[in-house]
């Protein structure tokens, strides 16, 4: 538990240096909510019984996430290996 604690506090600090995240819905999860006909399936994925046409009445089970903005680092030009995600790293005493 404890390791896996470490990892997803590394996650979380690398979303937040690159990423602003923000809620697909801004509607708290478990309150009823209505999905208009204008709806995007990629950032609204309709679960249960749905049937007919939008637009749909339901309960939010999770409000989703998406990126409002990347900031990603920039690459020195004369890297060779592409495939290096992140360097490893050596400390010279």
């Amino acid at each position: 538990g404890a390791a896996v604690r470490d990892i997803h506090r590394g996650c979380r600090k690398a979303l937040h240096e690159y990423l602003t995240i923000e809620p697909v819905m801004n509607a708290a999860e478990e309150q009823a909510v209505t999905v208009g006909a204008d709806f995007d399936p990629a950032a609204i994925r309709l679960i249960g019984n749905v049937n007919g046409s939008p637009p749909f009445q339901g309960v939010l089970k999770h409000h989703g996430w998406r990126a409002r903005a990347v900031q990603l680092p920039v690459l020195p030009a004369a890297r060779d290996d592409a495939s290096v995600l992140s360097p490893a790293e050596v400390e010279i005493p």
